[in-house]
């Protein structure tokens, strides 16, 4: 059998009618799950794709994951856009960059934090590090991998920093942003697709206080991380 045209309707209205890779117009339903490896005929198995991203990409299975990953974005941010409807008004522009997603190898990421650096040092420079590898390498898979000198406290865990660096800054805010993280604390995989709208622009503010004072000083902040310090 083959997709119901109801299926068919379906997907590419949730879709905007756009390739999910890609976002190019003019697309056919694709089985994510050949029909010959017992695929069904569902939406959950149905992936809009442009002729271009079929030939490169639909035959092969090591893909499958990551245009089913690809397709759930696309389809849940064309819901939040246009809460399901077509805007003519808001043209959707093609992103050629996508097809570095399903590269199989994406870049690495390495970094060392000494023990002269603090929270804001330290979370500074990943931000660096993040942004730099968005515009050389422009939406490749990206893996961080984080080691840290000293650090410790008597108990033998880490300080307040490296604590917060690990699990509320890398694992709470970063982690959108990278295919995996690779800490002393912990190893993780990003069990959506990476994020590669990196701003431009990120303030680190650890007192609530400076927050308010830069707010009301410039408030045209493109994107703000907030840690508030312990008493």
């Amino acid at each position: 059998m083959a997709f119901s045209e109801k299926v068919k309707n379906e997907a590419k209205r949730r879709a905007c009618f756009r390739c999910v890779i890609c976002h190019e117009k003019f697309v056919e339903i694709h089985h994510i799950i050949p029909q010959a490896e017992g695929g069904d005929d569902t939406i959950e198995n149905a992936a809009p794709l442009c002729a271009s991203c079929h030939d490169l990409f639909g035959g092969n299975p090591e893909k499958r994951k990551q245009i089913r990953e690809m397709r759930d974005y696309w389809f849940d941010l064309i819901e939040q856009r246009f809460n399901g409807e077509i805007n003519i008004l808001e043209p959707i522009q093609k992103d050629e960059n996508n097809f570095n997603m399903l590269k199989s190898k994406g870049i690495v990421i390495y970094h060392v934090v000494y023990e002269h650096e603090d929270f804001e040092t330290s979370a500074s420079i990943l931000i660096k590090l993040l942004q730099n590898a968005q515009k050389r390498f422009p939406n490749y898979k990206r893996h961080l991998y984080l080691d840290i000198e000293g650090h410790k406290v008597k108990s033998g865990g880490f300080d307040q920093d490296m604590f917060e660096l690990q699990s509320d800054f890398s694992l709470g805010f970063l982690m959108h942003f990278f295919t995996s993280i690779h800490m002393p604390l912990v190893g993780v995989e990003n069990n959506k697709v990476q994020l590669n709208n990196v701003p431009e622009e990120i303030s680190i503010i650890s007192d609530e206080k400076e927050l308010v004072k830069k707010m009301r000083k410039e408030s045209k902040y493109k994107h703000i991380v907030v840690y508030p310090t312990e008493e």
